[in-house]
């Protein structure tokens, strides 16, 4: 990624702010759905609709932003919280409201400029995570090993490979379940 300053990107509070002070009478309303991924991780969707008037009937401005938990030090803990900022921010630099003009948050600028935190695979950690994902029992330990196995940077092969050995646990857990 080419060099950027954080400083030349807008805050979404102040963007916020800068909304309200405008139209005093507008509406920002969200729209925050969860939906669980094929690899069991939680995945966020928010779309955000600006309102200019509270007698408008179709938004002025939209903006979408998705989150997955556990892909970063935040979203281990916030990922909604940081899905619904994110898609507020789209909305209103859809809406004009990227005063330095840049259209993109200083938090999504910010989450752009971190490197990947996630850990190089190294053959052990292969073999601890499919020891791992065999010695779950529940779906609850199975999410867990979900988030767990996503703390891990691979190659796009190891990738599909470990979803496949995860679906395939998932569904005899669900069966087991199903018996019990």
């Amino acid at each position: 990624m080419g060099s950027f300053r954080l400083e030349d990107y807008e805050p979404v509070e102040s963007r916020i702010r800068a909304f309200w002070m405008k139209y005093p009478n507008g509406r920002l309303l969200t729209d925050l759905q969860r939906t669980e991924r094929p690899d069991g991780r939680i995945e966020w969707i928010c779309r955000t609709e600006a309102f200019t008037n509270s007698d408008d009937v179709r938004p002025q401005a939209t903006g979408f932003a998705t989150e997955i938990e556990g892909t970063s030090l935040i979203n281990r803990s916030n990922a909604s919280e940081n899905c619904e900022t994110s898609s507020i921010g789209r909305c209103l630099a859809n809406l004009g409201f990227a005063a330095k003009g840049k259209r993109p948050s200083r938090e999504e600028m910010g989450k752009a400029n971190r490197q990947d935190p996630r850990k190089p695979l190294s053959k052990s950690d292969w073999e601890d995570l499919i020891g791992r994902l065999n010695a779950c029992t529940s779906m609850v330990q199975l999410k867990a090993w979900s988030a767990y196995a996503a703390t891990f940077a691979m190659p796009e092969g190891k990738r599909a490979e470990l979803l496949i050995a995860f679906n395939s646990h998932r569904a005899t857990l669900t069966k087991t379940s199903e018996v019990a």
